[in-house]
Formats: structure tokens, sequence, C-alpha cells
């Protein structure tokens, strides 16, 4: 009796053990697997690209499991964040403002894994989602201090393809960055219904620039050409870039560029850096944005964007985080 006694006794820990193995293995995995959601292609060298390739960087330092969909449009968006849940990725991210709703919902039926909404600041209360995104409030007073710099006709404006909290942050702080230098000057808002239409952006560009207006900073992702375009098919029409350097595009009308550290903002969600059910928003003094200036920006111009960094970095501007 005994003997049988110890036996059992003997499968029972081998089978524990092995169990105790697997869970650990899943356990595991399930933290070095992410999945990645996005509305458009992941080479369009912009947002998409640069987030993907951010997770890419995680997957190559960190040994991660990866996965991605690309182009997937609002009313997909359940079903595909609930597929990669229920597939068992331990982070699943939603690239863009849109995904908001969404991963609230999802996130809700699948407590044990972690999800991030990415350039987003709503958490909903739900303690298994993060937000994360660059400092648009930080892009924007730069941008508008470049642009007020520039213009001649005192009329600048953003151009964008829908209005998500980080683009009215964006909107607002270009106003009070132009207002810093100049409050004569003019500031409208446009958007194009878009992110990725070059046409839809042009036509609105040179709507803009037949109104009068000289200066333009387009929040676009592959679209932004069309602005571009816009302003090299007209006289004395220059561009304020964001999200990406654009002098590297159009040298002959950019005046600079607020560019977004999208690619950080992907390794350190990929990587699970920001897992605390918080809000978190990389400014200047994250290395979230990098300003960069060119030879049209006046020598005034380029010191006021210095003066203004240092003054970011510090919390002494008041401007949204």
């Amino acid at each position: 009796m005994k003997r049988n006694l110890s036996i059992i006794f003997v499968v029972f820990m081998v089978f524990a053990l092995v169990m105790t193995g697997f869970a650990s293995k899943g356990e595991s995995d399930e933290k070095k697997s992410v999945a990645m959601i996005l509305p458009g292609l992941k080479t369009d060298e912009a947002f998409n690209q640069y987030t993907y390739e951010g997770m890419l960087r995680a997957q190559k330092e960190l040994g991660i499991e990866t996965a991605s969909r690309e182009e997937v449009t609002q009313d997909e968006q359940l079903e595909v964040i609930r597929q990669f849940a229920q597939q068992g990725f331990g982070i699943i991210i939603g690239q863009g403002g849109q995904f908001g709703e969404a991963l609230q919902t999802v996130a809700k039926e699948f407590p044990d894994q972690h999800f991030v909404f990415s350039v987003g600041t709503d958490t909903g209360g739900v303690p298994n989602l993060t937000a994360a995104t660059v400092s648009y409030s930080h892009a924007g007073y730069l941008g508008g201090i470049m642009a007020a710099h520039t213009t001649k006709r005192n009329k600048v404006a953003m151009i964008t393809g829908e209005w998500y909290d980080p683009h009215r942050q964006l909107e607002a702080s270009f106003k009070a960055g132009v207002a810093a230098v100049n409050k004569d000057v003019e500031v409208t808002s446009v958007t194009i219904g878009s992110w990725s239409d070059v046409n839809k952006a042009r036509e609105a560009s040179l709507a803009l620039i037949a109104d009068g207006y000289d200066v333009l900073l387009p929040c676009l992702d592959a679209a932004f050409v069309g602005v571009l375009a816009a302003a090299e098919d007209s006289d004395n029409v220059f561009v304020v870039g964001s999200v990406v350097d654009m002098a590297q595009v159009a040298p002959d009308v950019t005046v600079g560029s607020v560019v977004f550290n999208w690619e950080e903002l992907g390794y350190q969600e990929a990587s699970g850096k920001l897992l605390d059910g918080k809000t978190h928003i990389l400014g200047m003094a994250e290395n979230g944005i990098t300003p960069v200036t060119g030879k049209l920006l006046s020598a005034e111009g380029k010191a006021a964007v210095e003066e203004a960094i240092e003054a970011l970095k510090a919390g002494k501007i008041d401007v949204a985080p």
C-alpha cells in the first residue's frame, strides 16, 4: 500500500511540475507577444510605417513575437482586435485616435491581456488599457512659432485628415504659438476627410492659397505630399511640416518641421514599458518631438524656436502636455 502511495505521489509531482512548466511558458509567451493594428499602410512613410518599425525594433532587441494587420477600417476594428485577443497576444496595440472605443470594449472582455490606445489619451478607466502618444501640443506650439515668423500675409492654416482629440490639441497649441509671436496673424484649420488622399490634400491647399494663406501646416499621413505639391506650384507659399521632416521631400518650400518620433512610441508600446493603465505623453523632455529648422526660416525665427524648446522642456509654457 505504501509503495502504491509513493508511486501515486511521484506521478502527481511530475504532473504538477509539467503543468507548472506549461503555465510558465504560456505566461512568458503572452508577455512576449505583440499585435499591432494599423488604419493605414505599413509602408506609408509616415505614422503607420514608423510605429510599425518601432515594434520591429522591439522584436529584434527583445525577441518578442509580433503580428500586425494594416488598413483596418472603423467597422472592422472590434473583429480584428478580438481576433488577436483570442489568439492570446499579450499586448494588443490600436494605432490611431479612431481605436479608442473599440479598444475599451475588447479590453473589458479580456482583462488578463494588455491593450494600448496609441495616439490617444482616454483609457475610459479600463485598468488593462494604457493610452500613449507624442505631444501634439508641443509640436503645434513650435510649428506655430515657425509659421508666424514666416508668413508675409498674416494668414496661416493647418490641414488634417479628421478631428480626434490630439489634432484639436495640435490646433489649439498651433494658435498659441502663432499668437506668442504675433497676435494679428489669422489662423484657420481644415479637414479633408482622409489621411492618405493626395489629391484631396492638394485641392484643399490650393483653396487656402487662393484665399490668401501663405503658410500651411499639414498633419496627415501620405496625403501630406499633396500639400507640398500645392505649395511648390504657388508663389511665395511655404510649409511647416509635422510628423516627418518634409524638407526631405520639398526643401524649396519647407521652412522647418516638428518631427513626431513615432518609431520611439511604437517601440515603447511594443516593449511593454507603458502597461500601467495610465496615459503617457512623450513631449520635448521625453524625446517625443524633434524640431528641425531649415535655411528658409529666419535667424530670428530659429532663435525663437530654440527658446521655446527649452521652455517646453522646463514646463514653462502653458499648453497641454
